[in-house]
């Protein structure tokens, strides 16, 4: 994955420049951001399963479903 591209990069860079010195890790984000990215993953998913079923969410709520969803319905490939 990421850490054998990042070691090939290294191996370039200390090729061409043998003195340098490179560090790396991997950067953990804020947990608050990580919770959101989780969030958005899982809407993501019951989105997606919602418009393959054909279940319209809005209509439980008495609502009128926007554009999107119903443009959503009609193309679902």
């Amino acid at each position: 994955g990421y850490r054998q591209v990042f070691e090939e990069y290294v191996w370039v860079i200390r090729q061409r420049y043998p003195d340098i010195r490179i560090e790396g890790e991997n950067y953990l984000p804020q947990p608050v951001y990580g919770h959101i990215a989780s969030f958005l993953s899982v809407f993501k998913l019951v989105l997606i399963g919602l418009i393959l079923v054909a279940k319209d969410p809005f209509a439980c709520f008495g609502l009128q479903a926007p554009r999107i969803w119903q443009w959503g319905q009609e193309n679902q490939v």
